[in-house]
C-alpha cells in the first residue's frame, strides 16, 4: 500500500467520528448548564403588560393578547375573541421595516363555540410588535378592527447572525439549528422569512427537535438521543398527539420521519438492548400506533470500515464511534413501487421493499469486495494490523498504485458480505452477492463506463462521479434521484478532508434491470458547493437537497467549519466561516437565486459545534383557530 508519508503523518493526529454529532447526539451527556434568564425565551403565556397594547374599548369582541400561549413559541402570540356574528378574521404583524409589507393570515371561524383564540405567528424578536387585527361578518362586512402591541424578548445569544444575498419568492425557510451545548443541549426549530430575519423558533419542553418535519400546518419532532417519542405539533405549539416507540421494542427516533402513501410512520431508530445503534427502521401504523414492519439493516449494508481511515474497526467497545457501522441518516418512500430508499452515511444508499428484499445498491463498486480469506466477514489486513491508537492502521490493503493508477489491492477479491451474512432470503436466480445489485455507471451518451478505478470509486470522470458519505437522498418530479453528496473521503482519498475537497448536490437517473435487481445509473446534474478554498462551503456531514414547487433545488450545507475539522487543521482553516448556508439553484443553468448564510456565535461559552443546520424546507407557516 503506497501511500504519502507526509499525509499519513498528518493523519496520524486526525480524528473523524463516521457518525454525525458523534453517536447522532446532539449535545454532551452531562447535564446542560441552566440557561440564565436573559437568556431564556420560555414563557407561560402571560398576558402581555398595560403598557404594552392599547386598553381593550369598550363593546370590543377582542380581549389582551397573551404572548406565547402554548409555552412552546416564543415568537407566537394569541388573542381571544367573542365567536358571535364572526366569520373570517385577519391579522396582520405589522413589518417594522416600511418599506416591506405586513405579514398577514386569515382564519375562518364560525359560531359552533362562544369564543375563539386567534393565533399571531410571525412576531419580532426583542420588538413592541404591532399587531392589526380585523373581524368581518359572512358577508365580508368588517366588524371591528383593533390594533394591539405585543413584546417581545431578544433572541439567545447563541443563535445564528443570518444574511441573505438574491431574493426569496418560495416562502419562508425552517431549519433546525443545534445550540451550543454550554448554552442548552437542544435542536431549535427556526423559521426565517423571506428577508433572512427569525419569526418562528421553537422552545419546546423535550428540547431536541432532531429531526423536524413538515406536515401542512403542524410539523413533528423526533425525540433525539434520549427520547423515544415523536411529537406532533401545530405552528403555534400546541401539542396534538405522540407516538412512543418503546412500547414496541426500540428507542432513540433519530434523523429521519416520514410517511407512507397511506400516513403510516416511516422511523429511524435504534434496537432496544442491542449495542448497537443507528440500524433500524420501522414502519408505525398511524390509527393505533402498532407495529407494521421493521428493517433491520444490518441484512442489507456491509461494513466498510476498512475503507475509511476515519472509521475504526466495529464493536460494541467505544459508544457512539465503534458501534454505528451503518449510520443510517435517511428514508424516502417510493409510493411507485411501495419501497424504501434508505442512506447509510458509510455505506452509500439501497434500494429496498416491504419483504426486506434488496433491489440496487448504490455504492462505488469496491464496496462489494473485501480481503477474507478466512470468512469472517472482516478485512485480514485490516485486523492483522490494527491498533486503535493507531489511526495510520483503520484501513485495509486495498490502496495501491499500478503504472501510475489507483487500484484495488489484490487481496481484494472476496466477496463481502451485509452485516448479519449473506441473507436467508432466495434472490432467484442467484445467490446473495453485491455484484447482482450494483448499479452499472454510465457516461453522459448513456455509454457504460468500463474504466475499473472509476467503477470501484477510486476515481471520476468529467460527467460521473459516486457519491461518497452522503445524505437526503429524494425522488424529483421527473422520477430521478438526487442527493446531497458531503464528499468526506471522496475517492477513498487520503486525508479524508482538505482544502480542496468539496460537497455537492447531484441528481442520477436510474434504470432498473428487467429482472428487477440492479440497473444503470447516470450522471444528469450536479451542482458544486463552491468556494474559494473548496472547503469553505463543504459540510463533512448532516445536509440535504429538496425540490421546490418551483423546480428550483434548496440546497443546505449545514456544517461548515464544525468541530470535526482537526485542530491541527485549524491554522490552514484561517478566519474561515463557521455555520451553514441555504441557497436555492436553479438546475437550468445553476445559477443562485437566493442564499441563507447563518453564521455561528463563537466565543469561549459558545464553542464551535459538531455542526449547525441537519436540513432545510421552504413552507408557507400558519395556524389553527382554537376553541
Amino acid at each position: 500500500m503506497k501511500r504519502s508519508i507526509a499525509l499519513l503523518s498528518l493523519l496520524g493526529l486526525m480524528f473523524f467520528c463516521s457518525a454525525c454529532g458523534g453517536s447522532g447526539k446532539t449535545g454532551p451527556d452531562e447535564d446542560p448548564t441552566p440557561v440564565s434568564d436573559e437568556d431564556s425565551s420560555r414563557s407561560d403565556g402571560d398576558e402581555t403588560d398595560d403598557e404594552d397594547y392599547d386598553d381593550i374599548p369598550a363593546g370590543s369582541i377582542f380581549g389582551a393578547p397573551r404572548l406565547n400561549p402554548s409555552g412552546n413559541i416564543p415568537l407566537s402570540a394569541s388573542i381571544s375573541m367573542k365567536a358571535e356574528g364572526v366569520a373570517r378574521v385577519s391579522v396582520a404583524v405589522k413589518d417594522i421595516d416600511p418599506d416591506k409589507s405586513d405579514f398577514v393570515r386569515e382564519y375562518e371561524t364560525g359560531e359552533d363555540a362562544e369564543n375563539y383564540e386567534i393565533p399571531i405567528l410571525g412576531l419580532f424578536a426583542g420588538t413592541k410588535n404591532e399587531v392589526v387585527l380585523k373581524a368581518y361578518d359572512a358577508e365580508g362586512e368588517e366588524i371591528e378592527e383593533r390594533l394591539v402591541k405585543i413584546k417581545t424578548a431578544e433572541l439567545p445569544k447563541d443563535f445564528p447572525k443570518i444574511t441573505m444575498s438574491g431574493k426569496i419568492e418560495s416562502g419562508w425557510t425552517l431549519v433546525n439549528w443545534l445550540r451550543t451545548p454550554r448554552s442548552r443541549t437542544e435542536m431549535n426549530g427556526i423559521a426565517v422569512d423571506e428577508y433572512g430575519r427569525v419569526r418562528w423558533f421553537t422552545d419546546l419542553f423535550s428540547p431536541v427537535c432532531f429531526p423536524i418535519v413538515i406536515s401542512g400546518d403542524t410539523f413533528y419532532c423526533g425525540g433525539g438521543e434520549n427520547e423515544t417519542h415523536i411529537d406532533h405539533y401545530d405552528f403555534m405549539g400546541y401539542p396534538l398527539d405522540t407516538v412512543d416507540v418503546s412500547p414496541l421494542g426500540y428507542k432513540k427516533v433519530h434523523h429521519e420521519v416520514t410517511f407512507t402513501s397511506d400516513g403510516n410512520y416511516l422511523v429511524g431508530v435504534d434496537k432496544a438492548g442491542s449495542d448497537y445503534i443507528e440500524d433500524h427502521i420501522i414502519e408505525i401504523n398511524a390509527s393505533d400506533g402498532s407495529l407494521r414492519g421493521s428493517w433491520n439493516l444490518n441484512d442489507t449494508f456491509p461494513d466498510v470500515a476498512d475503507l475509511f481511515m476515519d472509521m475504526m474497526m466495529t464493536s460494541p467497545e467505544i459508544p457512539g464511534q465503534t458501534n454505528n457501522p451503518i449510520h443510517h441518516n435517511a428514508i424516502f418512500y417510493d409510493p411507485s413501487d411501495d419501497t424504501l430508499i434508505v442512506s447509510s452515511q458509510t455505506a452509500g444508499i439501497a434500494k429496498i421493499t416491504h419483504k426486506k428484499y434488496l433491489k440496487w445498491y448504490l455504492a462505488p463498486h469496491l464496496f462489494g469486495l473485501i480481503d477474507d480469506a478466512d470468512k469472517d466477514g472482516k478485512s485480514d489486513s485490516f485486523t492483522e494490523k490494527y491498533d486503535p491508537d493507531n489511526m495510520l492502521t483503520w484501513v485495509g490493503d486495498y490502496y495501491q498504485t499500478v503504472d501510475g493508477k489507483t487500484t484495488a489491492g489484490e487481496k481484494y477479491v472476496n466477496e463481502r458480505a451485509p452485516i448479519n451474512g449473506i441473507p436467508y432470503e432466495v434472490y432467484s436466480p442467484f445467490e446473495f452477492r453485491y455484484a447482482e445489485f450494483f448499479l452499472t455507471p454510465l457516461d453522459k451518451n448513456g455509454n457504460e463506463i468500463t474504466d475499473i478505478d472509476v467503477v470501484n470509486g477510486f476515481a471520476a470522470t468529467d460527467d460521473f462521479a459516486w457519491p461518497f458519505r452522503g445524505h437526503n437522498p429524494t425522488i424529483l418530479k421527473n422520477g430521478n434521484l438526487m442527493m446531497f453528496d458531503n464528499g468526506l473521503a471522496r475517492n477513498f482519498g487520503f486525508p479524508p478532508i482538505s482544502q480542496n475537497h468539496y460537497s455537492r448536490v447531484v441528481e442520477y437517473k436510474i434504470v432498473p434491470d428487467k429482472d428487477g435487481y440492479g440497473g444503470t445509473i447516470q450522471q444528469i446534474w450536479e451542482y458544486k458547493l463552491e468556494s474559494d478554498p473548496m472547503w469553505y462551503a463543504m459540510s463533512l456531514i448532516v445536509s440535504s437537497a429538496l425540490e421546490l414547487e418551483n423546480g428550483n433545488r434548496l440546497v443546505t450545507s449545514g456544517s461548515i467549519g464544525s468541530s470535526f475539522i482537526p485542530e491541527m487543521f485549524r491554522s490552514q482553516y484561517a478566519d474561515g466561516p463557521v455555520g451553514a448556508f441555504v441557497v436555492e439553484v436553479d438546475p437550468a443553468d445553476n445559477s443562485e437565486k437566493n442564499r441563507l448564510t447563518f453564521d455561528r456565535y463563537i466565543d469561549d461559552e459558545f464553542p464551535v459545534n459538531e455542526f449547525s443546520i441537519y436540513r432545510s424546507y421552504r413552507f408557507q407557516i400558519s395556524a389553527r383557530v382554537r376553541k
